[in-house]
């Protein structure tokens, strides 16, 4: 099969081998595989259900109204798209999830996630029509990770996110039962919605990507079926997935052929460690060392320590000081550590506890690494150096939980216990009795079985002050979005009072016209605001700063800087990235939105590192009306939503921006102009624009 740089007729094959082949019931080892992929996350995701990391996006989701969606291992009830955010958090916290090998891709978050939102709609389906639709949007996101893989992961995209949106979309849309064109609509809009670089790994940010995933799969999915169109060739047309973020890797036979005969679910493992897999091999040598070590006297008479291992294990598990769990997952010095100085590595191996610990901080310092090419990726041989001489020596060929030596059912049990016990006493079963289930009602009885058997109040998640204080373009930007408002020269704000006036004119009318309602979640109301706006004329980022402002109370000068900030730093981004300001409006709705609701600059920090991770500049050929007014009503809704998890806590890269893997990095090879300049710029100068021009609705700033 060839495929042209744009090839419109993709998504229609697509989605048609999709609706061909999920009318017939999956073969007994694929069903069995969707289950246990089913109760192995349900476990992953209750045992993080009382994470700090879950009550803050608890906490930020539930001042956005109330909801009827239940979350695994909590009693609060959501909206349902929260509820998905939260589910598929849950779920990838730990690093304990699913893992499909040759992708590194975590399926299972995404497919839960999209599951729990469809609740109320799809509680009483059949057993075989959930599970299919479960295991056939895990399938498609794994097949469009291998059509691009490696290259993908290599430029520093996190696969689960980026792949995972369009599994979210495929089983939502055959639950919503779309006919072809409408999932074929849903794809497109779904990889427009892709999510996540590797600079979030270590922070909450990693597992936002697969929750934002399935919300953003769902959304394609509810927007199909409500008639709205494909936005054209998402994946190799010319700002598409394939050039983008794949160096232009694509192989369509990984994504359309061998529909009867392949499945990549069938390659989907079980982790027997929270971390990353490459790190695996070498946890479970330490751990085999761990007896005899204690009968030379223990890890203090440990010198030195040497891995030979795949070279991915240092390029993504390298780091040797973390900082506290999160960062723990991704140091295989310190899962070395941990399973020397405990033996069996569990939750227990990355509690904040041991992470600080002197005794595993000068074992991470003893590691050195031999990255041997001819090493494979489930293999390792540790040696330890001890002070008497001897050395201690084990070698894995292939890690428990690897394709080699896959979890047996009880072994998957015995993990799922320990998860799930502490929040659920007698869980474990229940819940495994409910995946197991045949017939009506599957989704509803098998969330009743991950209900807490007692409510618990969330808790208050440590705020994280991060030190800004280096002069790199991340620190430099935060510092000024959070400053002080400096408007010295009010009267060349004229345009931006006179627009922000009618933004608050328009949002006094949508709260009490149709779009409003007791709940009303003022995500939703900005988002029609922006779109109200840019029917009268005004461009799409100055309609997102405008927008979230206009819900905001607070002295005019406050809204004006953030206006004026957001449009500042826009106007810089979208000369430095070479591409239309509109691509950048989730930012600018972010940047105005953390200025006018006063973050510190820690939390600004946070905030932009979570917008940062969600910008891949993915987009559909289609800029027609409707479709660009989706784009924008979507990112004003994910700015604010982004500050609000930022205000109550949640954690993301210290450099989001120039960082290895972070935005600019990954997105332009550009260094002017610097975002150093803010320093030097006047607020009310706007970046030297003519603010009159605001009103005349540039498409261009």
């Amino acid at each position: 099969m060839s495929i042209s740089s744009d090839h419109p007729d993709l998504f229609n094959q697509l989605a048609e081998l999709i609706s061909e082949h999920a009318s017939t019931p999956l073969p007994d080892d694929v069903r069995s595989a969707a289950r246990r992929t089913l109760y192995n996350v349900c476990a992953t995701a209750v045992g993080a259900a009382r994470e700090p990391a879950l009550d803050i996006t608890v906490a930020a989701a539930s001042g956005f109204g109330r909801g009827t969606a239940s979350v695994p291992g909590r009693t609060e009830l959501l909206q349902p798209l929260d509820a998905a955010l939260a589910t598929g958090i849950a779920a990838h916290l730990d690093d304990f999830d699913d893992t499909h090998l040759s992708t590194v891709i975590h399926p299972g978050a995404v497919g839960l996630a999209t599951l729990v939102a469809l609740q109320n709609e799809i509680g009483d389906n059949d057993s075989e029509e959930i599970l299919s639709a479960f295991a056939w949007g895990i399938e498609i996101q794994l097949r469009l990770g291998v059509s691009v893989s490696p290259e993908h992961y290599d430029e520093g995209w996190h696969i689960t996110g980026t792949c995972g949106a369009i599994g979210g979309a495929v089983t939502a849309g055959l639950l919503l039962r779309l006919d072809r064109e409408q999932m074929a609509a849903a794809i497109s809009m779904a990889l427009e919605g892709g999510v996540g670089n590797r600079e979030a790994f270590g922070s909450m940010t990693k597992p936002f990507h697969p929750g934002k995933a399935a919300v953003n799969g769902l959304r394609a999915a509810k927007d199909a079926a409500s008639g709205t169109h494909s936005v054209g060739d998402a994946l190799t047309g010319k700002e598409g997935f394939v050039p983008l973020l794949s160096a232009g890797k694509f192989n369509p036979e990984s994504l359309l052929a061998d529909f009867s005969s392949r499945w990549e679910l069938l390659d989907n493992t079980f982790k027997p460690y929270p971390c990353g897999i490459v790190t695996h091999p070498a946890i479970e040598a330490a751990e085999a060392l761990h007896a005899q070590l204690s009968e030379h006297g223990g890890t203090d008479q440990v010198s030195e320590i040497r891995l030979t291992c795949h070279p991915l294990v240092p390029e993504l598990t390298g780091n040797m000081a973390p900082q506290d769990g999160l960062q723990a997952r991704f140091s295989t010095a310190h899962g070395v550590a941990a399973g020397l100085i405990l033996g069996a590595v569990g939750l227990n191996g990355y509690r904040n506890e041991l992470v600080h610990s002197p005794e595993a901080a000068r074992l991470r310092s003893a590691v050195t690494f031999n990255a041997d090419a001819g090493c494979g990726r489930d293999a390792a041989r540790l040696e330890v150096q001890l002070r008497d001489g001897a050395v201690l020596v084990q070698e894995v060929d292939h890690a428990r939980g690897s394709l080699r030596r896959p979890l047996t059912d009880d072994e998957l049990m015995l993990k799922a216990e320990g998860l799930i016990e502490p929040v659920i006493r007698g869980g474990a079963k229940s819940i495994d009795a409910a995946a197991r289930s045949r017939g009506h009602a599957y989704l509803s009885n098998l969330l009743a079985a991950c209900e807490p058997n007692t409510a618990r109040e969330s808790g208050t998640a440590e705020a994280m002050d991060v030190l800004v204080d280096d002069e790199t373009e991340d620190h430099v930007l935060v510092r000024y979005i959070a400053a002080d408002p400096d408007l010295r020269q009010d009267e060349e704000f004229h345009a931006l009072i006179t627009l922000l006036n009618q933004a608050k004119h328009l949002a006094a009318e949508l709260d009490s016209g149709d779009v409003a309602s007791d709940d009303t979640d003022s995500r939703t109301l900005s988002g029609e605001i922006a779109v109200s706006l840019v029917a009268t004329g005004h461009s799409p980022v100055v309609a997102a700063a405008a927008a979230v402002c206009a819900t905001v109370p607070g002295p005019e000068a406050t809204a004006l800087k953030a206006m004026g900030t957001a449009l500042t730093v826009t106007s810089l981004l979208t000369e430095r990235l070479k591409v239309p300001s509109e691509r950048l409006s989730l930012l600018t709705a972010t940047i105005a939105r953390a200025a006018i609701t006063r973050l510190s600059v820690s939390q600004t920090l946070m905030a932009l590192g979570i917008a940062a991770t969600q910008i891949t500049l993915v987009t559909g050929v289609d800029t027609s009306g409707p479709a660009q007014d989706r784009r924008l009503r979507l990112s004003v809704m994910d700015g604010l939503e982004t500050v609000a998890l930022a205000a109550h806590g949640f954690t993301g890269p210290t450099h989001p921006l120039t960082g290895r893997r972070g935005m600019l990095r990954l997105l332009t090879t550009r260094t002017e102009p610097s975002l150093r300049v803010l320093t030097d710029l006047q607020l009310s100068s706007l970046a030297g624009l003519d603010p009159d021009e605001i009103l005349q609705g540039v498409t261009s700033i």
